[in-house]
């Protein structure tokens, strides 16, 4: 057994807990109190309440007497545990889905939240946004903020039930890969302000094209408060037009002079991005205008919400983003970043235009893996992305994964050096190739989706490096 975790989280009794779910109360008291919920027995901490979610390849219901052994104080289960022994004060609460029962908690708790919530949506940028809104906000108040890529059902529910009734603001992030998934989850979390990042070529498997895209971002806008407020990419016609479904206030941000916030003299750098909002100057440790643009829509929410520029100017100058996004590391001399947390052609594209005016001393080497989800359209928009990374001036690609092929193909009509392409089957395959063609000052961006796992070949790389070196030593 391990050392219950020290954690601290709103309240709620079994008795709440019941009432909000529509749960019977098996073993305990409605009296039984805990301080923040959980659905992993890795990280429950002690005094927190469980739910044993079941999905396809887990059931946690297997792992209620190790959630017990963690410190759990409640059990939210919907099948009645067996030969169990329960440690004194605890309680079990039965409902008839745990995960119904988890999203009608999180609804319950948002109406005790008193500060602004947030939630952001987009086919890219809706992460990093987050994490700047979230810095911003943190400088002048308390702030919950999505963690990682908290943005599904169970993720989006979490981090409200993560949130103190008195905190000042919640950051959220609402994905989907179908449509009515973002409805549900604006439904639960009601935001007092939204954000729609922009809309592109992504989830088209679900959405059924750039429309049911457009379609599914909005249903954010619906569930905004009346009197709040809006952001929306203005540089794109498509996304700029769904403030005409908003009765409150909405704002644009970009490049172009229509943006009601607009984006100028922008400067790249080694150490990221400069540019201004007006008459203040900002800086971005990031590279790419891409990110300029995220720290546009995140400065939008922040001073709505409350924020000053000084604030702003702190946060973004010191802004860091999670693991696998711009991720840089060095191995053997050679710069690899690694941007693999998830792609789609949209996200590709920034991310290879920001990439390829990256001053390396060598070359710069693009790592492109499967962008899946795309439907009928997924060969010609590989094809597509092969083209426009050959055309973004980088000097090698080399392609990973069932659509390699459509990459290269795109990469050899667009450019003449059809030998700089080459497409292999999978990471396994990969990782040796990339050591054995990379050389001392070379740059090498790792983009996929997340299911490719590009990081591995990363990690295999380095593994193989530090045995040579160890070898040699």
């Amino acid at each position: 057994m391990r050392r219950p975790l020290e954690v601290s989280g709103p309240e709620f009794t079994a008795g709440q807990i019941c009432g909000a779910c529509g749960g019977e109360l098996l073993h305990g008291t409605f009296a039984t109190g805990v301080r923040g919920i959980s659905t992993d027995t890795r990280t429950i901490g002690d005094g927190q309440a469980f739910f044993a979610l079941e999905g396809s390849r887990h059931d946690a219901h297997d792992y209620i007497p190790a959630a017990l052994d963690s410190g759990a104080r409640i059990i939210v289960c919907h099948k009645k545990p067996r030969s169990l022994r329960l440690p004194p004060r605890s309680s079990i609460v039965l409902v008839d889905d745990t995960l119904q029962a988890l999203l009608r908690l999180a609804a319950w708790h948002r109406d005790r939240l008193q500060g602004v919530v947030i939630g952001i949506t987009g086919s890219c940028g809706k992460s990093t946004v987050k994490e700047m809104t979230g810095a911003i906000l943190s400088e002048g108040g308390r702030c919950t903020v999505a963690r990682e890529s908290f943005n599904n059902r169970i993720g989006v529910s979490l981090t409200l039930l993560d949130a103190l009734p008195e905190d000042d603001y919640v950051v959220l992030e609402l994905g989907a890969n179908h449509r009515g998934e973002i409805d549900e989850l604006a439904r639960i979390a009601r935001p007092d302000a939204g954000c729609i990042t922009c809309i592109g070529r992504s989830h088209l498997e679900g959405f059924g094209g750039l429309e049911g895209v457009r379609e599914a971002k909005s249903e954010l806008i619906p569930h905004i408060a009346r009197d709040g407020f809006l952001v929306l990419y203005g540089d794109q016609a498509r996304c700029r037009s769904l403030g005409q479904r908003y009765g409150g206030e909405v704002q644009t941000f970009g490049f172009s002079p229509e943006a009601d916030v607009r984006i100028a003299e922008v400067k790249s750098g080694s150490r990221g991005e400069l540019f201004s909002i007006g008459e203040v100057v900002f800086h971005i440790p990031l590279t790419g205008r891409h990110n300029v643009l995220n720290a546009g829509a995140a400065f939008c929410l922040a001073r709505w919400a409350g924020a000053c520029e000084g604030q702003a100017l702190r946060a973004l100058g010191a802004v860091r983003l999670p693991g696998l996004r711009c991720e840089r590391r060095w191995i053997g001399g050679v710069e690899f970043v690694l941007d693999c947390y998830n792609s789609n052609p949209t996200a590709m594209q920034a991310a290879c235009e920001a990439f390829a005016r990256t001053k390396a001393p060598g070359r710069r080497i693009v790592v492109c893996g499967d962008m899946l989800e795309l439907g009928d359209e997924a060969a010609s928009l590989h094809e597509d992305t092969g083209r426009m990374i050959a055309e973004s001036g980088v000097d090698m690609l080399v392609a990973v994964g069932g659509y390699a092929d459509h990459v290269v193909k795109g990469w050899r009509k667009a450019s003449p050096r059809a030998q700089n392409a080459i497409s292999l089957p999978s990471r396994e395959k990969a990782w040796l190739f990339i050591h054995r063609i990379t050389r001392r000052g070379d740059a090498v961006m790792m983009k996929g989706s997340r299911k490719l796992r590009l990081e591995e070949v990363v990690d295999s790389i380095g593994e193989y490096v530090t045995g040579l070196e160890q070898e040699a030593a």
